[in-house]
């Protein structure tokens, strides 16, 4: 059997003689009665048109639940403005449930923190430069006036902001 299933803006605008093959609710209507009735209805194997994605639900964890109610019962579904996801519907019911984990676990501003410090990856910006080895001797020659910061940072192959930094980590530590 095939059946199809939508929301609309008014449920009652289609025949009487569709009523018990086309399930549509009213959008905005959070209990989705029709939806309930399409799941008693159903048997395995048959099939469930779906004209877009967001007619399951306002929310992924909505359309993640409803998808998941469908396969369950053993629906073949096929999805009108999706056609990929007709071809292997579980596959594409497992990506929905990622999407929908990923987001309630980003929403949580710790997960993203212990991400960026996780040993050995790289955190945002540049690399820090390490210090170099004749850092001592240019940073003496700076402070006694030989050097200003421009021409010290040059002989060390740094900006002269990079070396005013050090200088000024040297000096406060």
């Amino acid at each position: 059997m095939e059946y199809s299933y939508m929301r609309v803006a008014e449920a009652d605008k289609y025949p009487a003689e569709l009523k018990n093959t086309v399930f549509a609710d009213t959008r905005g209507d959070p209990e989705s009665p029709e939806f309930q009735r399409l799941l008693t209805v159903i048997q395995p194997n048959d099939s469930v048109h779906i004209p877009t994605l967001t007619d399951l639900g306002s929310s992924l964890a909505q359309v993640c639940e409803k998808w998941q109610q469908l396969l369950d019962l053993g629906a073949r579904i096929w999805l009108l403005d999706c056609p990929a996801a007709g071809k292997d519907p579980a596959v594409f019911g497992e990506l929905l449930q990622y999407i929908s984990y990923s987001q309630k676990r980003f929403k949580n501003p710790k997960h993203r923190t212990v991400i960026r410090t996780k040993p050995g990856s790289c955190g945002p910006g540049r690399r820090r430069i390490e210090l170099p080895e004749r850092f001592a001797e240019v940073y003496e020659d700076y402070r006694e006036g030989r050097l200003n910061s421009r021409e010290a940072g040059e002989s060390l192959h740094v900006s002269h902001t990079t070396f005013l930094r050090w200088s000024r980590q040297l000096d406060e530590a």
